[in-house]
């Protein structure tokens, strides 16, 4: 598992995110249910969840690409406002482009919390775990293309 997350190109995961994001935000009812007939809160559940997953996208994204070296914390609140402002943007291209659509601030509310609980979520409870778990790999890497370099 270590080598798969390793051998993904830097930027991949959060370009996948980005196209996530566009398909469920443009497409008609992308899972074929009818949600808010569950619950009304609905809409802004999923705002939520799938900006919180957004955000932490990002930043991992961002964290595997600084390691071994830490990642820095002000960098990471830029990611999660930068996922914020993108959901900014897709309510307002929402607004603009689809017919009957009007704007609606809880949704871009949903959409920050859920990038502000990815960034605490993440800097809080996952950082040290995942750079532990990435970090090893990548230094034995390391010392295993140093030994290579060394006998040949």
């Amino acid at each position: 598992m270590k080598s798969f997350l390793l051998a993904i190109p830097k930027g991949i995961p959060s370009i996948i995110a980005i196209v996530i994001t566009l398909y469920c935000t443009f497409a008609r009812n992308p899972f074929g249910i009818n949600a808010l007939k569950v619950f009304p809160y609905a809409e802004q559940v999923g705002h939520f969840i799938l900006y919180f997953f957004v955000a932490l996208t990002f930043i991992l994204d961002y964290a595997k690409a600084r390691l071994p070296h830490h990642s820095k914390i002000n960098q990471e609140i830029v990611l999660a406002a930068t996922t914020s402002v993108l959901a900014l943007l897709m309510e307002l291209a929402l607004m603009f482009y689809t017919y009957g659509y009007n704007y609606d601030l809880a949704n871009w509310a949903a959409a920050s919390a859920g990038a502000i609980l990815a960034f605490l979520f993440y800097h809080f409870w996952l950082l040290h775990p995942m750079r532990h778990y990435l970090y090893h790999s990548i230094q034995h890497h390391w010392r295993y293309q140093r030994r290579r370099k060394k006998n040949h």
